[in-house]
């Protein structure tokens, strides 16, 4: 009994030709779509598609070369960006906190001034009463004396509503310059990390241009 002819053999073809292949059915195909191998044209490629293989397989060499370094690069990259996200959402977490927390101590200090001005204006109109009262009494020394008294009176409630004033406008100033501390204190971190470690890294760096053609090939 004779052995099997291979699938679609024909004596009389020419050239060299596999008969294995007829029977690797899609094994072939992704040969060619997965590593970009047509066993079929191999025998009728030129020395220059021949060639290319030698390249990529070059660039592929030097990319395995550095394949456990790019691995621990890559590593850190997704470690650290998930500590950093994790970091971000602690911090906004306090920010919320220590908003609520000033904006109520804002909220106490209005308040408080209100109350205050309040009461600075059930002052200056009982002043402005006495004011009114010395002017259609007789002018005499005492009645004098009593009215510097209530000048007195609506120059001190003048320096109070400036001095209430003053406070209310420093808290955001506060608040403000704290945020620019803080962000002048970040730049500074970061500049001090750039001149420590730079940018370009360490020596060896030019098998990144083998990397490069492959891809881009």
């Amino acid at each position: 009994m004779s052995a099997p002819r291979a699938k679609g053999y024909n004596s009389r073809s020419q050239g060299i030709q596999s008969h294995v292949l007829p029977h690797a059915g899609a094994l072939t195909e992704r040969a060619t779509r997965y590593f970009g191998i047509d066993l079929a044209r191999l025998p009728q490629m030129s020395d220059r598609e021949l060639a290319q293989f030698a390249d990529r397989a070059t660039a592929m060499t030097r990319l395995k070369e550095i394949l456990p370094i790019l691995e621990k690069h890559f590593t850190t990259l997704i470690e650290g960006q998930v500590e950093y996200e994790q970091f971000t959402q602690r911090v906004l977490k306090q920010v919320e906190k220590g908003s609520k927390q000033i904006d109520k101590s804002l909220l106490d200090a209005w308040l408080l001034s209100k109350g205050y001005d309040k009461h600075l204006q059930s002052m200056n109109q009982r002043a402005g009463h006495g004011i009114q009262k010395l002017e259609t009494e007789h002018r005499s020394e005492q009645d004098l004396n009593r009215l510097d008294f209530q000048a007195a009176i609506k120059m001190i409630h003048l320096r109070h509503q400036n001095r209430a004033k003053a406070i209310g406008e420093k808290v955001p100033q506060a608040k403000r310059q704290m945020q620019v501390q803080e962000t002048l204190r970040r730049q500074g971190e970061t500049r001090k990390e750039l001149l420590t470690y730079g940018t370009a890294g360490k020596p060896g760096k030019g098998l990144w241009q083998g990397v490069k053609s492959f891809f881009g090939g």
